[in-house]
């Protein structure tokens, strides 16, 4: 009942998006009756804005708002749709303790699609992580579209929107038992209606979602579909951006809300394909400056075969200046064509203040019901079962290993804590969990308000259980500290162990051989400086 309670005061407060503002356009007897822009996000997946824990990090709502509505000032004939998977990470239902502030992360997003001025949101299976009614209640001003996953009230099986004065054709499918029907009856519906395009948000059954793709679109081509959407993705902050050629053209963007899919249509006679974009040319550039690269580094482990590879370096040269050179391809004159861009959402995209406004009341709201709930919850974490662990904190591990610990101190792990309070994050469930050590174990720590309970820390650094300490790498060391022996603990840490926190979303460029090195040291993965000696706690035995 309290949960239900909660997620009722969670719907009421959750922050409502600013008014939205009129966007000056070209006027409509300027625009183009046969060109339209097609602006298309998918599998967002619950991602409302970058953790921030690298300063590189692509996506977030209030860029994809500062994008869309930048675009809408030159492009009369827009369109932005949500090939779906909008709300949720992961199909099933949160975790108890996320699950008010997941509920209130969609229903942010989901008022995001409005601000975005979306014309559709296809319903994915992600986004029924919560059941019908709660996709349903989440729609506000912007139509669902059905794609099979399962009935949802107010859904619709088509839409006809217009981009100015095209009229687009918009359909979802693909997770029917019987999909290839109703691509068909859908897309036949859309024609009726006078679509002059018509555009396939597909949802596919399978466990991947591109091959998947790839065997419907012989259904899709019969159907008289122009372009497919993908609007699952397999891995949302790990999968890449892609073309197929199709017909019909195929196309995925990387989830995470990262980048904008942006299509720039023709329309003439005949169906619509896929005509190559810059970005396609300077992606065949960089191949070749890569292979050219290959060659010359060859040179100096080969210098017997110098001549034949300085004439392969050269043909490439000679290759890549003429594809450099050469205009892009036009397609035939009256034909239909459509060019593809991936637009990424860097930080220099800017940021819409009205979408930020949004996230900064999700932020608000998740600290107050994050606090009120933690205070209901007890002090500390239950205490070890037998056979089980407990986390002792780095003041413990600084008593034989102060070498170690001095070292940490200058580490980021050292400052992880701090990360999130400089940004306000230190009472996000979202967060919380790679800043501080032993998340929810024995001996670790359970309450977001009691993070510095549990030791002194060592030099300033880890109070408490802030911080990534030494047991978040190698384990809690409850029976260590008993022992004092190395095969009481971890003692290599592999790779695998780091990406618990340095996944794909959070950390996309993690390379383990070249981050590992900012946290080895003397004492620490390195010999101590000559003539020094470890100093272990007096009688104690050193590791093996």
């Amino acid at each position: 009942m309290r949960v239900l309670l909660v997620a009722m005061a969670v719907a009421c407060a959750a922050p409502k998006p600013p008014a939205a503002q009129p966007e000056p356009t070209r006027q409509a007897q300027s625009a183009p009756s046969d060109r339209l822009t097609l602006l298309f996000s998918a599998s967002v997946a619950g991602q409302l804005v970058p953790c921030g824990c690298s300063p590189d990090q692509r996506g977030g709502l209030p860029r994809a708002v500062a994008l869309v509505r930048k675009l809408r000032q030159t492009e009369p004939n827009l369109l932005f749709v949500d090939a779906g998977d909008l709300l949720f990470e992961t199909v099933s239902p949160p975790p108890a303790q996320m699950l008010t502030q997941r509920q209130l992360k969609a229903r942010t997003l989901a008022r995001g699609d409005e601000l975005l001025g979306a014309a559709a949101r296809a319903i994915g299976p992600r986004d029924l992580a919560l059941g019908a009614s709660f996709v349903s209640e989440t729609a506000g001003g912007v139509p669902l579209l059905d794609a099979g996953v399962g009935p949802v009230p107010g859904a619709r099986a088509v839409l006809l929107a217009n981009a100015g004065p095209v009229k687009v054709g918009l359909l979802a499918a693909g997770h029917e038992q019987d999909p290839s029907a109703s691509i068909a009856a859908r897309a036949r519906a859309l024609r009726e209606q006078g679509a002059s395009i018509v555009v396939l948000l597909l949802q596919p059954r399978g466990s991947s979602a591109v091959p998947a793709a790839q065997a419907l679109l012989p259904a899709a081509q019969a159907a008289g579909v122009d372009l497919v959407v993908l609007g699952r993705r397999d891995d949302p902050a790990a999968d890449p951006n892609r073309k197929d050629a199709g017909p019909p053209p195929l196309l995925a963007v990387e989830g995470h809300g990262q980048s904008v899919l942006r299509v720039d249509v023709t329309l003439g006679k005949g169906p619509v394909a896929l005509a190559p974009a810059r970005e396609d040319r300077d992606d065949e550039l960089k191949g070749l400056d890569a292979r050219i690269e290959r060659f010359r580094a060859q040179i100096a482990t080969s210098p017997q075969r110098r001549d034949q590879l300085e004439a392969k370096i050269r043909e490439l040269e000679e290759r890549r200046s003429a594809l450099a050179a050469a205009p892009l391809p036009q397609p035939a004159p009256g034909t239909s064509w459509a060019r593809a861009s991936f637009l990424p959402l860097t930080e220099q995209v800017g940021s819409d203040s009205d979408a930020q406004k949004l996230v900064d009341a999700y932020d608000h709201r998740v600290a107050e019901i994050n606090l009120a709930e933690a205070q209901r919850q007890p002090e500390t974490c239950p205490p070890a079962g037998k056979g089980e662990l407990a986390y002792v904190g780095v003041a413990e591990c600084a008593r034989c290993h102060e070498d170690a610990a001095a070292f940490w101190t200058q580490t980021k792990h050292a400052r992880a804590y701090r990360t999130l309070v400089t940004v306000e994050k230190q009472f996000s469930l979202d967060c919380i969990r790679c800043h501080v050590t032993g998340w929810q174990q024995p001996g670790g720590v359970c309450r977001i308000d009691r993070t510095r309970s549990g030791g002194p820390g060592f030099d300033g650094k880890g109070i408490g259980r802030q911080d990534v300490q030494c047991e978040d790498c190698h384990g809690p060391g409850s029976d260590h500290v008993k022992d004092e022996t190395g095969a009481s603990i971890q003692l290599e840490v592999p790779a695998t162990g780091c990406m618990r926190c340095h996944e794909a979303a959070n950390s996309p460029h993690f390379d383990d051989a070249k981050y590992r090195p900012y946290i080895i040291g003397p004492g620490h993965g390195q010999p101590l400086p000559k003539g020094e000696k470890a100093r272990p706690r007096p009688g104690g035995p050193l590791h093996e």
